[in-house]
C-alpha cells in the first residue's frame, strides 16, 4: 500500500522537523558541565558524607558538576562564584525545590515550606517566616535568649559530667524557639513536644539524604499498588504522630488566645493573619514547626563545633575573654548591647561556621527553566547542590583552610567576608532563622567565654585529651560526635555573678510559661 503522493511533502517535513528537534537536543546535552558519566543506572552517591565525593568531583570537572542520580539530572556548584551567579543572580529560576518523595511529599504531606517549590503555598509560608523572623522581629527575642543564656551558664556550670552540656544546649536552643513560634518555654528534655520533634527532625534529616531512597530516584515505583509501596509505609506513620503534635500546639495557643494568657509569638500572629493567608489549621501547624528546624539545629551544632574548636585552639580563646575583659570587666557579663564591640567574637563564630559548616551542601534547589551558564546546558527540573562544604574549604579565599584562624575575618573590605552568611544558604532559599540562630549563638557564645575555660580531658599522666575534629555525623546537616568538655569558672567572682544573674532570670522567664 502506497502513501498518496500529496503527503509526501508533509511526511518529509514531519521526519525533518522530528530530526531537527532531535539533533538540537543532543547538541544541547552534549553540553552539560563535566561530570562522571555513572553507566546505565546513574552514578551511585555514597549516603555517608556525601558532600567529601562532591568536593572530589568538583576539584576533578570544575566549579559546576553534572551527573545523573537515577532518572535526576544533578548539577553540583563548587565555588562562591557559581554559586552567587545562579542561585543569587538567577534566583527567579534557581529558587525551586526538586521533588522529594519520600521526605517532602510522603513525610511532611508537602506542607513543610523548606521543600515547596516557589508557588503561591509557598510565598504564605515565606510570609510567615519574615513576621516571625527577620532581622527586625529577631530584635524582640533578644530579652529572651538573654533570659535562657543565663540559666545555660548556672546549669554548665553545676554539672559534672563532661558529657552533658549537649543536653544542656539543646534545652537552651529548644526553648528559645518554642516561645518564638508557641510562646511557651521549655523547662527539660522529657517534654513531648521536645521528644517528638527531635525524632522528626533526625529522620528528616536522615531522609533527606541524596540518593538514599530508590523512588526519589526512580518515581516510577509511586505507580505500584499503594499495598505494594513498601517506603510508604514508616514516613505515613510519623506523619500522623507529627500533625498530631503540630495541631495540639496550635489548639493550645488557640485556647490561650480565647482566654488572654497567650504570648506574643509567631503562632498569635498566624492565627490572626490565617484567614487572610488562606492557610488551613493544618497547613499553619506546620508552618509554626519551620522555626524548630531553622534554629535549633543550627544554634546547637555550632556552639558544638565552637567548644570543640576551643579544645583544640586555646589561643583562639585567649585572645577571646581578652577582648571580652576589655569591654565588659570582671563585674559583668557581657549582652547584645556589647555586640558592635566585640569584632573578634564575631570573627569566632564566623570562622566556626566556616572551619566545620554543620550544612555541607545544604538543601538543594531546582532550576525552573532551561539554563545555559559559561557555555555549559543546564536542563529545566535539573537538582541543583551548593557545594558548601569545598567552598569553606577553597584555600584561594581562605587559605590554611583547615586551621581555624578568625583573623581573616578582620580588617576585610569584602563584604562577603563581612556579612558572612555562606554557611545559611543562597539567595531566595537562605534559611530564614538566620538572625535568631545568630543571636542565640553570639549571646552564648560570648557569655560562655567570658564565664569558662574550656578544658578537655586530662589522662592517668596530665596529659590532654583531645577529640578528634574529623569525626562527625552525616545526613542533610552533620555535627561532632560526642566528646568530652570541661567548664571551668575562670574566678570565684564569675561563679558568683553566673548564680545571680541566673536566679533574676528564673524569675524573668516567669512571663513564659
Amino acid at each position: 500500500m502506497f502513501l498518496p503522493i500529496d503527503m509526501l511533502p508533509s511526511l518529509i517535513l514531519g521526519s525533518l522537523l522530528v530530526l531537527l528537534f532531535v539533533c538540537f537536543r543532543r547538541y544541547r546535552f552534549s553540553n552539560l558541565p563535566p561530570g562522571p558519566s555513572g553507566g546505565l543506572f546513574g552514578c551511585k552517591v555514597p549516603q555517608f558524607q556525601p558532600w567529601k565525593i562532591f568536593c572530589q568531583w568538583n576539584r576533578q570537572y570544575g566549579p559546576v558538576v553534572s551527573f545523573r542520580l537515577g532518572t535526576k539530572r544533578v548539577i553540583v556548584l563548587g565555588t562562591i562564584k557559581a554559586a552567587t551567579d545562579l542561585l543569587v543572580m538567577r534566583g527567579n529560576i534557581y529558587s525551586g525545590r526538586p521533588r522529594s518523595i519520600i521526605a517532602h511529599e510522603i513525610l511532611s504531606g508537602g506542607m513543610r515550606g523548606i521543600g515547596m517549590s516557589d508557588g503561591p503555598q509557598y510565598r504564605k509560608w515565606k510570609t510567615l517566616m519574615q513576621w516571625g523572623l527577620s532581622n527586625t522581629a529577631a530584635l524582640n527575642y533578644q530579652r529572651l535568649q538573654s533570659i535562657e543564656s543565663f540559666l545555660l551558664l548556672r546549669d554548665l556550670l553545676k554539672d559534672e559530667d563532661p558529657l552533658r552540656y549537649k543536653n544542656r544546649l539543646r534545652r537552651f536552643a529548644i526553648s528559645i524557639v518554642c516561645c518564638v513560634a508557641y510562646g511557651r518555654r521549655i523547662k527539660t528534655l522529657d517534654d513531648e513536644i521536645v521528644v517528638s520533634n527531635v525524632k522528626t527532625a533526625a529522620y528528616f534529616g536522615d531522609l533527606s539524604v541524596p540518593g538514599k531512597f530508590l523512588v526519589d530516584s526512580w518515581p516510577i515505583l509511586l505507580y505500584l499498588p499503594n499495598f505494594l509501596q513498601w517506603f510508604r509505609w514508616e514516613p505515613e506513620k510519623r506523619r500522623a504522630v507529627d500533625t498530631e503534635i503540630y495541631l495540639s500546639l496550635l489548639n493550645d495557643v488557640k485556647h490561650q488566645t480565647q482566654d488572654g494568657t497567650a504570648h506574643p509569638s509567631m503562632a498569635t500572629h498566624g492565627l490572626e493573619k490565617q484567614q487572610e493567608l488562606g492557610l488551613t489549621d493544618v497547613e499553619t501547624a506546620y508552618a509554626l514547626s519551620a522555626p524548630w528546624a531553622a534554629g535549633t539545629g543550627t544554634t546547637i551544632m555550632t556552639i558544638e563545633i565552637f567548644l570543640l574548636a576551643m579544645l583544640h585552639y586555646p589561643a583562639v580563646m585567649k585572645k577571646a575573654q581578652a577582648e571580652i575583659d576589655s569591654i565588659t570587666g570582671p563585674e559583668r557579663m557581657p549582652d547584645f548591647k556589647d555586640f558592635d564591640a566585640l569584632p573578634y567574637i564575631q570573627a569566632v563564630i564566623k570562622e566556626t561556621m566556616r572551619w566545620r559548616c554543620i550544612a555541607p551542601i545544604a538543601v538543594p534547589h531546582a532550576v525552573m527553566s532551561d539554563d545555559v551558564y559559561e557555555g555549559m546546558f543546564i536542563p529545566k527540573g535539573s537538582t541543583v547542590y551548593a557545594n558548601i562544604y569545598a567552598m569553606t574549604k577553597d584555600e584561594t579565599i581562605f587559605p590554611d583552610a583547615e586551621e581555624f584562624v578568625p583573623e581573616r575575618f578582620l580588617n576585610t573590605s569584602d563584604r562577603k567576608m563581612i556579612n558572612f552568611t555562606l554557611p545559611f544558604g543562597f539567595g531566595r532559599r537562605q534559611c530564614p532563622g538566620t538572625y535568631v540562630a545568630w543571636q542565640s549563638i553570639f549571646i552564648s557564645v560570648v557569655k560562655i567565654l567570658w564565664a569558662f575555660d574550656i578544658m578537655p580531658p586530662v589522662d592517668e599522666k596530665g596529659n590532654r585529651v583531645l577529640p578528634s575534629v574529623d569525626s562527625f555525623t552525616s545526613g542533610l546537616t552533620t555535627r561532632p560526635e560526642p566528646f568530652k568538655c570541661y567548664f571551668e569558672p575562670r574566678s570565684s567572682q564569675a561563679k558568683d555573678i553566673i548564680l545571680q544573674e541566673a536566679d533574676r532570670a528564673e524569675i524573668d522567664a516567669l512571663a513564659w510559661k
